[in-house]
């Protein structure tokens, strides 16, 4: 992957199995990431205890429009 310093990620899902994954690589090569879930925190701060990083943990529905629209402001 290439160095990503500098670069924001915003991943859904980041709670756990793929999501959680994507997280990891991204921090790994230098990306700041915010991490969303929708159900469950405490998946989502412990992807961000194992990156290492202060990452912003986010909730929202992506099924609801307007949690979707204040999620991508919120992580930015």
């Amino acid at each position: 992957m290439p160095d990503l310093s500098g670069e924001k990620a915003l991943v859904t899902g980041a709670s756990r199995r793929l999501g959680r994954a994507i997280a990891e690589r991204l921090a790994a090569a230098g990306a700041a990431v915010a991490l969303h879930y929708r159900s469950d925190k405490a998946g989502a701060e412990d992807t961000a205890r194992g990156i290492g990083r202060d990452s912003p943990i986010l909730q929202a529905d992506l099924a609801d429009t307007h949690a979707c629209e204040r999620l991508v402001a919120d992580a930015d």
